[in-house]
């Protein structure tokens, strides 16, 4: 049943719409993975729905995710076929698939150092795009003051330090689109079993990825209305890093990138760059044809090119409002080459 809405500061974002929700568990008998299930879905309870939009608000602002599509090979990764079954076929129920992942995710953590927690699996939409969510969460110790203000216990869900969650864009993937699939990389096999769980493939393209993280940047310095000479420091300390990152072939990662490049507050930058509608990746190399336009503008026609640096703009290069360009201090010899160009062509 639908929650009672009336109060929706209460229950998180309303533009979150909480579909359907189960929680089983990831328990541990010895040293084997093991599923607890639940005998019925959660009810939309204001509780539940709190916790659901927090994850997805929490796991929406995350760096170093992944993104990708399904493994072609449905008999080793079979997620998805259960996802279809239910989502696309209507031949399973959201119990039944959610079990079924279940299964499977107990057998790909078998000999790693997983941790066992609670799986949250919720069907929600937003803007009208469908997605499912998957995150083991695991609890943390904490206190609580109580009514006469003494420290009692309190366990209670770690809804910011969880470090595996997936979410499939089903209306992405069910009308045929590529990349559809996101996760938290992380790092090492721990991380490895929750993608071998969803099954997803991850092809990361250097220069795409270079592309997008030069579109968010641009972005980033549009909305933040830096002025010439911060944006000109920005650029540089952009293309400072990602020339560090390509000598050393040292992987991207977000978070790390962030704090160094804007360090006075990265969670602003951060936002832009995790934007669920980028799908940019961490784990890539910036390519250098890319990333030299951070310091670097070039264009030309079949008849003529030009190049110079960002420091140019408004000083030797001038942008007029009929969008032409006037070029400034332009070099002798030039000028000189045109001149005697000039000249012959009158006396011919």
């Amino acid at each position: 049943m639908p929650p009672d809405q009336n109060d929706e500061e209460d229950v998180g974002n309303p533009a979150v719409q909480v579909k359907r929700l189960v929680i089983h568990r990831l328990g541990k008998q010895g040293d084997r993975f093991v599923p607890r299930f639940r005998d019925n879905e959660n009810a939309l309870s204001r509780t539940n729905l709190k916790v659901v939009r927090k994850l997805v608000d929490e796991y929406s602002k995350k760096t170093g995710k992944a993104h990708g599509k399904f493994e072609p090979d449905v008999a080793n990764y079979p997620v998805q076929q259960f996802i279809e079954d239910y989502y696309v076929h209507d031949n399973s129920d959201f119990l039944t698939a959610t079990r079924a992942m279940m299964d499977t995710l107990c057998a790909k953590a078998q000999g790693t150092s997983a941790t066992p927690g609670g799986v949250i699996i919720a069907e929600t939409e937003q803007d009208g795009v469908e997605h499912l969510m998957v995150a083991i969460i695991t609890e943390q110790w904490g206190a609580r003051m109580n009514a006469d203000m003494e420290l009692d216990d309190s366990d209670t869900l770690d809804l910011k330090g969880f470090r595996f969650a997936g979410r499939v864009n089903l209306s992405e993937w069910s009308s045929g689109g590529e990349t559809y699939l996101n996760f938290l990389r992380g790092k090492g096999q721990v991380a490895g079993y929750f993608k071998e769980f969803l099954g997803c493939t991850v092809s990361v393209s250097d220069k795409d990825e270079t592309l997008v993280l030069k579109d968010a940047l641009e972005d980033f310095a549009l909305e933040s209305r830096l002025d010439e000479g911060k944006k000109k420091d920005f650029f540089d300390r952009a293309f400072s890093i990602c020339e560090r990152h390509r000598k050393e072939r040292i992987p991207i990662d977000l978070e790390v990138f962030a704090n160094e490049l804007w360090p006075e507050n990265p969670q602003q930058l951060s936002a832009i760059l995790v934007a669920p509608e980028r799908k940019l990746s961490d784990g890539f190399v910036p390519d250098r044809r890319v990333f030299r336009s951070f310091v670097e503008f070039s264009g030309q026609t079949d008849s003529w090119k030009i190049e110079f640096s960002r420091s140019a703009i408004n000083k030797d290069i001038i942008f007029n409002a009929d969008e032409t360009i006037t070029l400034k201090n332009v070099p002798a010899e030039l000028k000189q080459r045109i001149k005697r160009e000039l000249e012959t062509d009158e006396d011919e």
